[in-house]
């Protein structure tokens, strides 16, 4: 590695930082100020065509960079979705800053905007039905023969799967007592249950918040129970972050909004749970909402007021596959993504824009084949 490109390095947009360390392997971290992620290191880090390159976010939000030292700049470009992304980082220092990887509450401002986040969720509050896009068909796979790996952890009997909502509470339990989050490892390139708590065992028991809402779904609908994970977005395009939660149908017939990054799920003024949908009307009129009281991160502490404004970020627009079964992501099939009226989709590729809906309703909708596993 030349050693020139050893420091510290910051482009403004989205407030990003690369400390580049003189050590073999190659070593760097990287803080996006626009998010409130300091300090954590890259999916991974190569050199290839005498460029340095880094990669970052799951497979779905994929952002692969290619840098070179031109001056006393960093200079290249990133692609995402296929199309490349100018970047210019400017050095800071000659010396990089090795510290621990923290977090610190989501910024009010979108990015590069005067928008606080709540002012661009109400902006983009409704959504456009009449915008035609062709019909799809959702298919959940329900139930099947219990993975190895869970007769190991004993799976039935922690869950008590009985047909009732505490099956989907138990549940949410058993993925948060037996792992946790960590949200710069990624997760495993094998979707399925025995893939995905095979990473886990493999990084002290750890993996990003798409690996666990995986997982939790997968596991709910191993119980018979109508479950799916949803990728929630902010406004800006492209994103340093995003969430991923699971949308489940209880077998009363309620919706719920679970996360298993934090053990949570919230209930309105009237005591009833809140579905995803929900949560994102709730916040727009400035409503209370109520957490479980045993809501944990990593077994930690929940900052309610934190998760409301971190939610209020990712709750402008969503995305979600449409067949629903272990070892299934969403670019594994057909994937749909809601977008509010007026949002800007310029700078979409158009593979990106065919994906887009306006329909809430149809969204939403839990309905949809079920096969039996």
């Amino acid at each position: 590695m030349d050693k020139k490109l050893v420091g510290q390095w910051y482009k403004e947009e989205m407030g990003e930082t690369l400390n580049i360390f003189d050590e073999m392997p190659l070593r760097m971290k990287m803080s996006f100020s626009s998010s409130g992620y300091y300090n954590f290191e890259p999916n991974c880090v190569y050199e290839q065509d005498g460029d340095l390159c880094f990669e970052i976010n799951d497979e779905q939000n994929r952002m692969v960079y290619h840098v070179h030292l031109e001056g006393e700049a960093l200079v290249g470009y990133y692609t995402r979705f296929g199309v490349q992304i100018p970047v210019h980082y400017a050095r800071m220092s000659e010396v990089p800053v090795d510290e621990a990887f923290f977090y610190e509450p989501t910024e009010i401002y979108v990015p590069n905007s005067k928008m606080t986040r709540i002012q661009a969720l109400r902006k983009f509050a409704a959504y456009d039905p009449d915008i035609q896009k062709e019909p799809h068909t959702d298919t959940y796979v329900l139930g099947g023969s219990l993975p190895d790996v869970l007769v190991r952890y004993d799976f039935y009997a922690a869950v008590k799967p009985d047909g009732t909502d505490a099956t989907v509470f138990r549940t949410l339990n058993f993925v948060c007592d037996h792992f946790h989050h960590n949200g710069c490892i990624g997760l495993a390139k094998e979707r399925t249950i025995e893939g995905l708590i095979a990473f886990c065992e493999a990084h002290d028991g750890a993996t990003n918040c798409r690996g666990l809402a995986l997982l939790l779904a997968a596991l709910l609908r191993l119980c018979g129970i109508k479950a799916r994970h949803i990728t929630c977005m902010p406004y800006e395009e492209p994103f340093d972050d995003c969430h991923v939660v699971v949308d489940c149908l209880m077998p009363s017939g309620k919706r719920i909004m679970l996360d298993p990054t934090q053990r949570l799920y919230y209930k309105d003024e009237q005591g009833e749970y809140v579905s995803l949908q929900q949560l994102r009307r709730l916040l727009i009129d400035g409503e209370p909402i109520y957490p479980n009281a045993d809501a944990s991160y990593n077994g930690g502490a929940f900052d309610a007021e934190d998760n409301r404004n971190y939610m209020t970020k990712n709750t402008l627009r969503f995305s979600r596959g449409t067949y629903f079964k272990d070892g299934y992501d969403d670019r594994s099939v057909r994937r749909l993504a809601l977008i509010p009226a007026g949002y800007p989709i310029e700078l979409f590729p158009a593979r990106e824009r065919n994906e887009f809906i306006y329909d809430e309703a149809a969204f939403w909708s839990i309905d949809g084949e079920v096969i039996k596993g």
